[in-house]
């Protein structure tokens, strides 16, 4: 499941958090928390987002804001996402790509002196390259284009475990004149 069913959403980094994650076995991954903001967020990407989402922030005829509507965190399932970064959204190929990206507390909230409503939400990577980071750090206060594609799972393998075949594979070979021959 995507997080935006739409390719290329202008999203503005309005912050940039670091930390340090420990996994299970001891390492540490050095993790950027990015916090990230969808503005104006439109009831055709409130659809995208989520069908429900509009239906509880958007009016059903005119899709205008609910005008009682301050603020409203949602619950969604975002599994893991692959997040391509694009600098316009004419642009073809991608400035950043991000794997294994973390979405968390997706909110629709208003502002003072803005009409609608906006979509904050974080997203965790890491660990970053250098230049990844560099890319983090031009894009901070800026919108970028951002297409989310769900995440393959990974394998959850054990240092010395290895994954198990199945059985043997016994692929056919193409009849050539070289085997005929030989016969």
């Amino acid at each position: 499941m995507r997080l935006f069913d739409d390719d290329k959403v202008g999203c503005y980094l309005d912050d940039i958090g670091h930390r340090v994650e420990k996994t299970k076995d001891g390492k540490e991954i050095k993790m950027v928390d990015l916090t990230l903001r969808v503005q104006p967020f439109t009831p055709e990407l409130a659809v995208s987002l989520d069908p429900d989402v509009r239906a509880l922030i958007f009016t059903m005829n005119d899709a205008r804001p609910k005008p009682k509507i301050k603020a409203m965190e949602f619950n969604l399932p975002t599994p893991r996402q692959t997040v391509a970064v694009f600098l316009l959204p004419e642009i073809e190929t991608a400035q950043l790509a991000f794997s294994d990206v973390e979405i968390t507390s997706p909110r629709a909230r208003t502002e003072k002196g803005v009409d609608g409503f906006a979509l904050v939400f974080y997203a965790s990577i890491g660990p970053v390259s250098a230049r990844e980071l560099e890319g983090i750090c031009d894009w901070h206060t800026q919108q970028r284009f951002l297409t989310f594609l769900p995440q393959q799972p990974a394998l959850d393998l054990q240092p010395d475990e290895k994954p198990r075949r199945r059985g043997p594979r016994s692929v056919p070979l193409p009849e050539t004149g070289a085997q005929e021959a030989q016969a």
